[in-house]
């Protein structure tokens, strides 16, 4: 694993010396893969529509938002090591603190994180990863990729994912029973997240040209992530936002 790790990261430095010095408009990234990245986008649009929204339909339908809200709790506990470890590396000791705090109540308190009462005493909640934390650092993002199945990224976002998987405890446990409970909540964690963003991704298929409209969210959404939020301007404020999308207009 950190061979594979090492050689992306060499990967990533030699694609960065080599990206065109075109100007990239604001809120949008370099996309030297246009080609390969649109028919990948095709291929996640049909898996979606085959697989995904069924799912994330008929979790829906046998759910209530109580019960989805809950397992959503539970899954983003789940992932709170990992933003504390990228904290870390940041330099940010008071998200730092805070996402200890979250876990370790929303962990006791909040059974094993079903419920979120660090959110009820106002704790606030962060959310980083090995890709921001190589951005802090000054690496450059590479050219953005559509990867099939996942979804958009770039370079640096692939090498954190990877990294972030590496640094997660829950990925070294071990038996035939916890690989088959890691692998319910990946599915879970899926579908969860897919019924959640369904308003927001009938809104990107709205758009007259949805594959931009995705690389453009996702280059602006990254850049305000890396920036804790402080972006200076938002030249595609009518983009559905994928990160902090509004669902309270959900059904009961």
């Amino acid at each position: 694993m950190r061979g594979h790790v090492i050689a992306a990261t060499a990967a990533l430095a030699l694609s960065a010396c080599a990206t065109s010095s075109e100007p990239v408009a604001t809120g949008d990234m370099a996309d030297p893969l246009e080609g390969f990245n649109r028919t990948m986008f095709d291929v996640n649009n049909a898996l979606d529509a085959a697989i995904l929204k069924p799912a994330a339909d008929g979790y829906r339908a046998v759910t209530n938002k109580p019960v989805r809200g809950g397992v959503s709790n539970f899954l983003s506990n789940l992932g709170q090591p990992v933003v504390l470890v990228n904290t870390v590396l940041q330099g940010k000791p008071g998200p730092a603190f805070d996402t200890a705090s979250r876990f370790m109540l929303n962990t006791t308190v909040g059974v094993l994180g079903v419920f979120d009462p660090a959110t009820g005493i106002g704790v606030p909640k962060h959310s980083e990863d090995f890709g921001q934390t190589l951005a802090v650092w000054g690496v450059p993002s590479g050219p953005y990729i559509v990867i099939p199945g996942l979804g958009p990224s770039t370079l640096r976002d692939s090498v954190g994912s990877g990294v972030d998987g590496f640094v997660d405890p829950l990925n070294y446990g071990q038996g035939d029973t916890y690989v088959a409970s890691r692998a319910v909540v990946g599915v879970t964690g899926v579908v969860s997240l897919r019924e959640r963003l369904d308003p927001a991704i009938e809104a990107l298929n709205a758009q007259p040209e949805p594959y931009v409209a995705l690389r453009r969210n996702y280059a602006q959404q990254r850049e305000a992530a890396i920036r804790d939020g402080k972006f200076e301007d938002d030249p595609f404020k009518d983009l559905p936002d994928f990160d902090d999308y509004d669902f309270g207009d959900e059904d009961e």
